[in-house]
């Protein structure tokens, strides 16, 4: 049995009884705002500390995501200022909250942009509380450059430890001099309510599924041309398209007469999103993907995401494993790659496609054993004891 799974096993009964005679220790979690996939962060956090949450919850509807309230000691709302520069923002009470309420721990998201994060580690090595930084490395950055090296090497030697999203994300650290014992991986991921086994498809489901947020770098417009070119051909295949934001309007006003493409709007709800998730065959983001391939893999569908991790969002869509738990096309090779892909797909026997269905989901279950708030309320415990 791991680590994680042992501590989260513990008997319930003999916890409570532990923090009656103990106050809990208080942590505040930081983060730009709260997406519904951290939710389950937040509660696994709560077992173990008194959470404060420090997040803006100010207009996220309009960039896709949902407004969460989360269970919490106290959800503290935060402003998110750009300096003069325009490149530097300061997220407002952090520090002021720091330096008052002296906490035993902060989780703090590691964006260097943040004047909020720099005066947050400064405080809390001046006050000797524990800082620890959550965020993707410099996995995007084959070559970071002396400033941004500069940033993160001074990041962590200030943090007590960087928790990187992925294995990529600490060698990205490791790379430009970063202390590899100040270095701790919890691959990100999030937690899916409704799951769909894989025995549930068949491999013969003629739906490709787009879940995300319709923002600049989805690069959706293409996967619909490519399907609109598939379906002109004869080919049996749909678009069901699951996601909001800035975009959202204009491309359903722009592909109105498309019949192959269906739209469904910012959905939060698991089970419908798994029910239409069952007239599907894969999961497809075509363009900048992130967490959107671990959804895909919760649902048992192979996500089709192109082969360059380092102009991805995030350093997710590195769990995908071509012609195995999912499909990786030429992102140079534009439209025409992208289509041969799904031609790929569509030509497997529905054996072959229920496989890789199996795989994908195995690949979510493992993502989620622990699950990623039990792996980070460890980290942050094994801080304190530090």
């Amino acid at each position: 049995m791991s680590t994680g799974t042992r501590l989260y096993a513990e008997d319930h009964e003999a916890h409570d009884a532990h923090s009656a005679v103990r106050e809990r220790p208080v942590v505040f979690y930081v983060q730009p705002l709260i997406a519904r996939y951290r939710v389950e962060v937040i509660e696994s956090l709560n077992r173990l500390f008194c959470v404060k949450v420090f997040a803006c919850s100010e207009g996220v509807e309009a960039s896709g995501f949902s407004r969460e309230r989360p269970d919490c000691e106290e959800f503290v709302e935060t402003r998110i200022a750009a300096l003069p520069s325009r490149r530097i923002r300061m997220q407002s009470r952090v520090l002021e909250r720091i330096v008052l309420e002296r906490p035993d721990a902060v989780l703090i998201f590691a964006d260097v942009r943040y004047l909020s994060l720099w005066l947050a580690l400064v405080a809390g090595r001046a006050m000797r509380v524990p800082v620890l930084i959550h965020g993707q490395g410099l996995y995007r950055h084959k070559h970071a450059g002396l400033v941004r090296t500069l940033c993160y090497r001074l990041a962590v030697a200030l943090a007590q430890r960087y928790v990187c999203y992925t294995e990529a994300s600490r060698r990205s650290l490791v790379r430009i001099g970063c202390p590899a014992r100040k270095l701790v991986v919890a691959n990100n991921s999030l937690t899916v309510s409704s799951t769909v086994e894989p025995a549930a498809k068949t491999g013969t489901e003629n739906g490709v599924l787009f879940i995300g947020r319709l923002r600049e770098d989805s690069q959706i417009e293409r996967l619909i041309e490519v399907i609109a070119q598939m379906h002109r051909e004869g080919c049996d295949i749909a678009l069901h398209v699951i996601g909001g934001g800035e975009h959202a309007a204009s491309l359903q006003r722009r592909y109105r007469d498309r019949g192959e493409v269906i739209w469904y709007g910012a959905l939060y709800d698991d089970d419908t999103i798994a029910a239409i998730s069952r007239r599907c065959r894969v999961g497809c983001y075509p363009g900048s993907a992130g967490l959107s391939v671990v959804h895909m893999f919760a649902l048992s569908l192979p996500p089709v995401v192109h082969d360059r991790l380092r102009q991805h969002m995030g350093p997710e869509p590195g769990y995908v494993e071509d012609g195995s738990t999912g499909f990786l096309f030429g992102r140079d090779g534009g439209a025409p790659a992208l289509a041969a892909t799904l031609r790929r797909a569509w030509a497997l026997p529905p054996d072959a496609m229920r496989e890789m269905a199996a795989a994908a989901h195995a690949a979510y279950c493992r993502l989620n054993t622990p699950t990623l708030g039990h792996q980070l309320a460890e980290i942050v415990e094994a801080s304190l004891r530090a």
